[in-house]
């Protein structure tokens, strides 16, 4: 890229705002070297990294902290030097946040993802971070929690100065040694333990003196009993220096150890760290992803400059591309046409850089091999230092190095010079890159380009806009209409005499009055075109809400009559269900009554009672009796069970108020407010139970569907579960062939609803493959 258009562009403002966005060194490193990529697939890849790192930051904070630039630490180590306490500590509290980090991917990202892999190159190595932790601290000192041996050293040291600051002590407090003293305390000098004896009195305290004070006047001696215990210190710290070095020469070939593993890791840190400022950054501009396109169609779509404030800021719409690679934008000073094209720069840049854009969603920019610019503002010193030569000599420049793959952006074309020469070479440059296919955006005052580029195919006029009544420009780019400079307006609302800009006019020639005539009817017919617009739009809006409010009430109405009709088929759907179940028990009982030489007529009347509850509205009769407490109900008690209509007997108490009842094969939790007692079965009874059990669980384990459609099969499907049921079946087989799979399918889709089964399967091999389906009984 072209690097003065870099900075006229402000490309390193936005970039400082990432590197604020960095929680490592590293990450700021990379910020600081970003450059836009000039390949498509790369600027593709850089988009998508920037894209997943804003999908993990709307789940959960990365956790950054402690990944320190541990690069000199792990170079120092690898080569086999030794490390300090402090720079282990780095190296630990890396290890650490890396682990941390890995972890984090690993549950939050994307699996094959680029943020995915990225993450594999961290390291986990918490042995080693444990050792570096219970070794060192973050004030580089040696913890005692190193090694055994230099706990035991410092223990023997603290002790022995102990014991020597106790001799010491009793001495400054004797009488005889007292009165020499300077003053009564123990102090080091050079590591040794001394007296601050009076210069005078140095015969008299015998011993090694170490120091004297800038006086002269106190002498530090150590006293002679005292220097075999100090001896004994100084030995002792000297063996302390030695483990300590030895722990660190350990510590530190173990980092060395890992050293590719560490810069790989380090690398890993810098990417993620990077690719998640470029995150926090589109989040923080409200910015979303530019689609990037191969051909050359340009759109930004209600773009905001990312320097601007946010809440002063006017959103601009931009197309180029297509029909019109050059687009000539004219209009008043102060009237945001720098601002535009300092916007369609910096966007294209920021995208090529992987960055979002500022912008509402459906932008999209072509990946530009270069970019020039050629700005000047004339709200600043550079722009009062340009000359016509100097815009000529960067025009020049630009017309060499420039191909179909660049973008030009041209600020005031032909100024600076007679207007009349400097409109007719603005034009012949314009046709020139037009003609070479590079896409252009220039701003002008000259009405011959915009007479240029009403009438010159493939080249669009622009404007913006400016409020005549309040002598403010409101910033909107206006695609298709030539602007006004608006310098007569302008001057009249300021107070200038009529008169002298009536005779401005007169002196202007009869083409550009007629242009500027022109130009003034097209503005007022847009601004009555928009304004009709608006009005239709907030009508349609108005419908449009209407029409939302109408359906909502339908969706409700739809969703209640939907629940109502669900509840009633799950109550007719219990009402057979408790039908069929009353019928199986009772043919079983009749079965097993005929078997027994019982009075048939006797069953068949109970039959009939026991099905009565079961048609017209007494589904729920009213309860006869009181529940029973807990304690009328020992194991073994027969209860019947209203709710279902059956008599059970009591397996166990669960609480006060609930009980574990057997009501035929099944068990079911019942509180006790829908028990009743009830009476003992009589011995024949129980037998007919007993027998009605045994035939029940007679039942084939499989059943065999094929040749019926779906709605049959399901009825079928239905009575057989409810046998196997009573049957205490835990597993039954469904036949239904392979052939299309409908029938499959169908049944597997009642099996979803049916409250007996807790799972479904096709079966496997040596069971029937897909033309069976293998289905588990809640027990």
């Amino acid at each position: 890229m072209h690097p003065r258009s870099l900075r006229l562009l402000e490309l390193d403002k936005v970039i400082d705002m990432l590197k604020e966005r960095c929680v490592t060194s590293m990450g700021e490193d990379s910020a600081a070297a970003i450059k836009p990529l000039t390949d498509y697939t790369e600027v593709l890849s850089l988009q998508q990294q920037t894209c997943e790192a804003v999908d993990i930051l709307s789940k959960d904070e990365p956790p950054l902290s402690g990944l320190a630039d541990i690069g000199a630490e792990i170079g120092r180590a690898g080569k086999g030097g030794i490390l300090d306490p402090a720079s282990l500590f780095r190296v630990a509290a890396f290890l650490a946040a890396s682990a941390a980090l890995r972890r984090f991917m690993k549950k939050h990202a994307v699996a094959d993802s680029w943020l995915s892999l990225a993450a594999q190159g961290l390291v986990d190595l918490p042995q080693l971070a444990e050792d570096l932790r219970r070794a060192v601290d973050w004030d580089g000192n040696v913890l005692d929690s190193a090694s055994n041996e230099l706990r035991s050293l410092r223990r023997k040291i603290e002790t022995a100065e102990s014991r020597l600051r106790a001799r010491l002590d009793s001495m400054i407090k004797s009488p005889t040694i007292q009165k020499y003293l300077q003053e009564s305390l123990v102090t080091q000098r050079e590591g040794r333990f001394c007296l601050p004896v009076k210069s005078e009195c140095r015969g008299q305290v015998p011993g090694v003196v170490h120091d004297q004070s800038a006086s002269g006047a106190t002498l530090f001696i150590e006293p002679l009993s005292s220097v075999e215990s100090s001896n004994e210190i100084t030995s002792l710290k000297h063996q302390e220096e030695d483990e300590i070095k030895r722990i660190l020469r350990e510590l530190s070939g173990r980092v060395g150890k890992y050293s590719q593993d560490l810069n790989m890791a380090l690398e890993a840190a810098r990417e993620i760290d990077f690719a998640l400022a470029k995150a926090k950054l589109a989040l923080a501009m409200d910015g979303t992803p530019p689609e990037i396109r191969r051909d050359d169609r340009f759109v930004l779509n209600k773009a905001r400059h990312p320097l601007l404030p946010a809440k002063e800021v006017v959103p601009t719409t931009i197309a180029l591309g297509g029909e019109y690679s050059v687009l000539v934008i004219t209009g008043p000073n102060t009237g945001g046409k720098t601002v535009t094209l300092k916007t369609v720069g910096l966007f294209c840049l920021m995208a090529q850089c992987g960055l979002w854009l500022p912008a509402s969603g459906g932008s999209c920019l072509p990946v530009y091999t270069n970019i020039f610019a050629d700005i000047g503002d004339e709200q600043s010193i550079e722009q009062s230092l340009s000359t016509f030569s100097s815009h000529m000599t960067n025009i020049v420049k630009i017309l060499d190095q420039a191909d179909s793959r660049s973008l030009v952006l041209l600020d005031e074309l032909g100024a600076g010079t007679d207007p009349a020469e400097g409109a007719a070479l603005a034009t012949a440059l314009l046709g020139r890159l037009k003609s070479a296919g590079i896409s252009v955006v220039a701003t002008t005052h000259d009405s011959e380009l915009k007479a240029y580029a009403a009438t010159e195919p493939g080249v669009q006029n622009a404007s913006v806009e400016f409020d005549v009544e309040t002598l403010r420009p409101t910033y909107r780019l206006i695609i298709g209409t030539p602007g006004k400079s608006n310098a007569f307006e302008i001057a009249l609302r300021l107070g200038l005499d009529s008169r002298v800009v009536d005779s401005a006019r007169k002196l202007l020639n009869t083409d550009t009055r007629r242009t500027e005539d022109l130009l003034a009817s097209l503005e007022a017919k847009r601004i009555e075109s928009e304004r009709a617009l608006q009005q239709a739009r907030e009508e349609r809006e108005q419908a449009e809400k209407s029409r939302l409010v109408s359906e909502q009430r339908l969706q409700r109405i739809e969703e209640q009559q939907g629940k109502l009709l669900e509840q009633a088929r799950q109550k007719s759907n219990e009402l057979l269900r408790s039908a069929r179940f009353e019928a199986e028990a009772l043919l079983t009982d009749l079965r097993q009554a005929q078997s027994q030489a019982v009075n048939v007529d006797q069953l068949a009347r109970r039959a009939r009672e026991q099905l009565k509850p079961l048609h017209g509205q007494k589904s729920c009769v009213p309860a006869a009796g009181t529940p029973p407490k807990s304690s009328q109900l020992p194991a073994g008690q027969p209860v019947r069970v209203l709710s279902l209509n059956k008599t059970g007997s009591i397996v166990s108490l669960l609480s006060e108020d609930e009980a574990v009842v057997q009501v035929g094969i099944m068990k079911v939790n019942v509180k006790l407010a829908d028990l009743r007692l009830a009476e003992r079965e009589t011995s024949v009874e129980g037998k007919g139970r007993s027998i009605a059990s045994t035939a029940a669980a007679s039942i084939s384990p499989e059943i065999d569907l094929r040749g019926q459609m779906v709605e049959e099969a399901s009825l079928s499907l239905e009575k057989y579960l409810d046998s196997a049921m009573l049957a205490g079946l835990g597993q039954v087989t469904v036949i239904h062939g392979k052939g299309t799979g409908a029938l499959g399918r169908g049944l597997q889709e009642y099996l979803k609803t049916h409250p007996a089964v807790s799972g479904f399967r096709y079966g496997g091999a040596g069971e029937g493959g897909s033309g069976v389906t293998v289905v588990t009984i809640k027990a």
